[in-house]
């Protein structure tokens, strides 16, 4: 295991050092396509061997790193079925987007360059995934944060593209200072940043020894500032600004942030902090997801920048992963975030095609990465009544009647929307997404919970308005009359190089995909028992039963399927989530899913299919509403008119304080100092210390002067002077 997980880091590591440290000095590997392709691909066939290698129980491998006194800081990996289904995630979709980008963005300028980005990236999320603990993670966290910046800014001579990487870095800077302080909070109460170890000395287990009050109140304050991290990096209300921004990225880039890497990172931490979450840090995280899904799916449904509107179902989809841990269902938000991997990238890399294919009669593949095609979007861009400019091959009132030109693409994007909008029974998507609404009815009516009531409801709508936007996307892009005959003449199916990845993803977004993952009875969850643990959170001691519930939620199968696995001899589904059986408000929900979807589907199919409804007519009736879906509930404005307006407000202040008082002080001691104290010190010197000096010196001159005639520097001279002292001295001595 050691070996493997070596080469899972070293390999995408190694490819980016080549380009680095090799590459730079000879303009760029031309090859770097393939290094860092192969690279990832070598990645993810050690993640499934390591897969079948992997004990039942974690696995800690740990080393002393640091020592700062009698503070030792550790450095190694934790390795469970949580960490193995990560990897697994983040190297085969990071593989498939090595290989889709060889299509996309050939003739590239920085053609190496970006693969070399890429592998970096996938290092990054790779170290923070199967580091154990919190120093492994966030060393990873920020190089994710770096990533993203170079990624999201990788064509940095549009303004737009500079902006949104900046806008992305400094957003998620403010989330990460929160997680700093929340880790120090932990440091200072434990001596540790270790989750885990092979003494059970770790923080989960330091933990249980917290008691009182103070204790809880201190650790639901570290917990919520943890989780701070992750509204940053999972794009969480109110830093999920910066997600839409970042399509402005290559498409490539946009799936893997969406799918595996830097928004899964959030997440995965969330999930991995499971242990210390109390009652109340778990309530704050369950509404933020809430809040945060309902929001970005009430956007989503006015845009019309294809990649804005799987941006915005990324950030909703993220909020219901939130929800479902916050809510105690933590086996039903990893589900969702390993389903949604597969189904997002299919979605993104799908819109991808779809941009690819309009400019396949270009010189470059992609609309965005030369000056030339910077001065064709200010040519052609939409303007809207808001002032939004949508560039004319993303815009989806450009398209229209592509299924026929782009099968695969057609076909493939419709399975994954089939999925992501909770199409029963055949699409991994409906199960895990029931698996959330189930979880979070069953707390409710566990507790008699209004909190957990009200959650639901906004999980059911967003569930809804996700179907509706969804096939909105799907309906104005590949069905109907072609709206640019022009750009639908040009369009075709992308080559095989982006196909094929299409293809495979597909094929993941069906359950009986992770049956062929999940058919042997090993995952345990990275958490142990323990009394501080929240209540809903609570684990039955009996892990067997645990390792059953977590691989039926991955395997999408239905409750009765699990009952019947229990007359066969097998443990009934109940764990971690409290599933028992043939729950009622699984029934419940699952019935209710089923309903809210359908009608999101019906709704859209009549207004963008049949056109039997107006989109227009009801935008007009409910103008206000309307305006503030298009404006994002006015969150950008809010920070540019307030947080921004007020930062450059206390910044001219400053400059004013600066060149009034603070110049103003200096210059005052310096007109002091020059016009009195220079003043008095310059007539002292003159008067006073010149005078005595020159005094000597004319002593000193005058003495000189009578002395000097003595010296005449005649020989004669000084012959009689010295015969006369002679003569002198005789005369003295006979006298006396």
């Amino acid at each position: 295991m050691v070996v493997l997980i070596s080469i899972i880091l070293l390999a995408p590591l190694t490819a980016f050092a080549v380009y680095a440290l090799l590459g730079l000095a000879n303009k760029g590997n031309p090859r770097q396509d393939v290094l860092s392709t192969f690279a990832m691909l070598a990645a993810f066939i050690c993640s499934i061997l390591l897969f079948w290698q992997i004990d039942p129980k974690p696995v800690p491998l740990t080393i002393d790193w640091i020592s700062l006194g009698s503070i030792t800081f550790s450095m190694g990996f934790y390795l469970d079925s949580v960490t193995v289904i990560m990897l697994i995630v983040v190297t085969l979709v990071s593989s498939l987007v090595h290989i889709f980008s060889m299509g996309y963005m050939h003739g590239d300028p920085r053609y190496p360059r970006f693969f070399a980005f890429l592998s970096l990236f996938s290092f990054s999320m790779l170290f923070l995934v199967v580091s154990d603990n919190l120093l492994g993670i966030y060393i990873g966290w920020e190089l994710v944060g770096l990533c993203s910046y170079l990624l999201i800014g990788f064509w940095f001579e549009k303004d737009s593209a500079a902006n949104a990487c900046k806008k992305a870095f400094l957003t998620t800077r403010v989330g990460d200072v929160g997680m700093f302080v929340g880790m120090m909070m932990l440091f200072t109460k434990f001596k540790t940043l270790s989750l885990y170890d092979g003494a059970n000395a770790g923080i989960f287990t330091l933990v249980e020894g917290l008691s009182g009050t103070g204790d809880m109140l201190w650790l639901s304050v570290a917990g919520i500032l943890i989780f701070c991290g992750a509204v940053g990096k999972s794009a969480q209300v109110p830093l999920h600004t910066w997600l839409p921004d970042a399509m402005e990225g290559p498409t490539p880039v946009s799936a893997l942030i969406h799918a595996a890497t830097m928004v899964a990172a959030g997440v995965y931490l969330t999930a991995r902090m499971f242990p210390i979450l109390t009652t109340s840090s778990s309530l704050v995280i369950a509404y933020v997801g809430g809040i945060t899904a309902i929001v970005a799916a009430t956007i989503a449904i006015v845009r019309f920048d294809i990649k804005r509107v799987l941006a915005y179902s990324t950030v909703s989809q993220l909020g219901f992963m939130m929800l479902a841990i916050g809510a105690g269902s933590y086996v039903a938000g990893l589900f969702h975030l390993t389903t949604h991997a597969f189904f997002k990238a299919l979605l993104f890399l799908g819109s991808g095609s779809v941009i690819h294919a309009f400019h396949a009669m270009h010189t470059h593949h992609d609309e965005e990465h030369t000056d030339d095609a910077n001065h064709e979007h200010d040519d052609h861009s939409l303007v809207h009544e808001h002032g939004s400019e949508i560039p004319p091959d993303q815009d989806m009132r450009n398209m229209g009647g592509l299924r026929r030109k782009m099968p695969f693409t057609f076909i493939t994007m419709l399975i994954a929307t089939l999925s992501i909008s909770g199409v029963p029974f055949i699409f991994s998507g409906f199960w895990s997404k029931d698996k959330i609404l189930g979880g979070v009815l069953e707390r409710a009516m566990e507790w008699n919970s209004i909190h957990h009531y009200i959650l639901f409801v906004i999980a059911l709508i967003a569930a809804g308005i996700t179907a509706f936007y969804m096939f909105r996307l799907i309906f104005m892009t590949f069905f109907g009359e072609p709206k640019n005959q022009e750009m639908h003449e040009m369009a075709h199916e992308s080559p095989w190089v982006m196909t094929v990845p299409l293809l495979v993803l597909a094929f993941l977004s069906f359950p009986v995909v992770n049956h062929l993952w999940f058919n042997k009875d090993f995952v345990k969850p990275p958490m142990q028992h323990h009394i501080h643990a929240p209540e809903h959170a609570q684990v039955l001691p009996d892990s067997k039963t645990h390792n059953t519930e977590f691989s039926l939620a991955f395997l999408g199968v239905s409750e009765a399927n699990a009952a019947e696995g229990e007359e066969n001899g097998h443990d009934s589904a109940h764990g971690a989530d409290g599933h028992h059986g043939h729950s009622p408000a699984h029934t419940i929900a699952m019935i209710l899913s089923i309903i809210v979807a359908g009608f999101g589907i019906l709704l859209s199919w009549l207004f963008y299919h049949k056109r039997r409804l107006s989109a227009e007519a009801v935008s007009t009736t409910f103008r206000p509403v309307y305006n503030l879906f298009w404006n994002k509930y006015y969150f950008d404005e809010f920070y540019d008119g307030v947080l921004v307006a007020l930062t450059v407000w206390k910044s001219r202040l400053y400059a004013q304080f600066d060149g009034s008082v603070v110049d103003g002080i200096v210059n005052g001691v310096g007109t002091v100092t020059r016009d009195v104290f220079a003043a008095f010190t310059g007539f002292f010197d003159n008067s006073v210390v010149d005078g005595i000096v020159n005094r000597i010196a004319e002593v000193t001159w005058t003495i000189g002067g009578r002395i000097r005639r003595i010296q005449t520097g005649a020989i004669q001279t000084y012959l009689f002077v010295v015969i006369g002292g002679i003569v002198l001295i005789i005369l003295i001595f006979r006298v006396l």
